[in-house]
């Protein structure tokens, strides 16, 4: 199992789901995902927490008032680790980006914060999420079934886009060996952590960051998907590392199912 006791700075490694329905969410992610959940027991913290194997994989909670009022759908949303985030959201403006908010810790149970996050947006307009761990190190477990498995980013400018996390992260770019006139493949230290999307972003669709989980099969987990209130965007399609396919929960918050022939560590 590809477990996690800590990630490297430049490393997505937590995504969360910002939705209008936490309970559906969490009726419909547990029959897609296989995902358990744990609550915060003094029920102070507004944040469900999804489990796979007994560890953290990704969270789950209720759009804040200042979301609905802009209009943001439900979504979800992606964080990469960094070593200090009030150092970070200086960088993001010198590199062309924005600071939709500062540098803030997060609670969890008890006397010390999880982490503390910025949220921000690339010269493109897609909205990210950094962390910087002080109790969480974020998903404790990738690149398995019901986990997270990759991130890429949508834009109407690539180039923009890659130049912007390149700068921020160290990130550097190349392309899939299957697809080398297909997406950038951001890697870190020779690994890769990141892509800007397969499919081009439509007319009218604003930049974001998508998400995949990993499935054992993609075909039954969207037919899974579609019988528990969710759609299917993008059929299920065969691509180089294996067969992938896009789908959305009940609320609308878009997300890809990807098999692997070979789970990476």
């Amino acid at each position: 199992m590809p477990i996690r006791q800590s990630h490297a700075p430049g490393t997505p490694s937590w995504v969360d789901l910002a939705t209008t329905d936490v309970e559906g969410a969490l009726g419909f992610y547990a029959a897609v995902l296989g995902w358990d959940f744990e609550r915060d027991p003094t029920g102070e913290i507004n944040y469900v927490m999804a489990v796979v194997d007994g560890h953290p994989a990704a969270g789950v909670f209720d759009m804040p008032p200042e979301m609905l009022s802009e209009g943001v759908p439900p979504c979800w949303n992606v964080y990469v680790t960094v070593d200090d985030a009030d150092e970070f959201a200086g960088r993001v403006v010198a590199a062309g980006g924005a600071v939709m908010r500062p540098a803030i810790d997060v609670p969890e149970p008890g006397p010390d914060a999880a982490g503390r996050m910025v949220i921000a947006a690339d010269p493109t307009g897609a909205v990210f999420c950094t962390w910087a761990p002080i109790t969480a190190i974020g998903a404790g477990i990738v690149n398995a079934p019901g986990a997270f498995t990759w991130a890429e980013v949508a834009t109407h400018d690539d180039d923009a886009a890659a130049a912007f996390y390149c700068e921020l992260f160290g990130w550097e770019t190349g392309t899939m060996e299957e697809a080398p006139d297909g997406p950038v493949v951001f890697t870190l230290g020779g690994e890769p952590v990141a892509s800007t999307s397969m499919a081009p972003l439509p007319d009218g669709v604003p930049p974001h960051w998508r998400v995949s989980f990993g499935v054992s099969d993609v075909d039954v987990a969207c037919g899974t998907a579609a019988s528990n209130g969710g759609s299917v965007i993008m059929p299920p399609f065969d691509f180089g590392p294996g067969r992938a396919a896009t789908v959305s929960d009940p609320a609308g918050a878009m997300f890809d199912l990807v098999t692997l022939t070979d789970w990476p560590n």
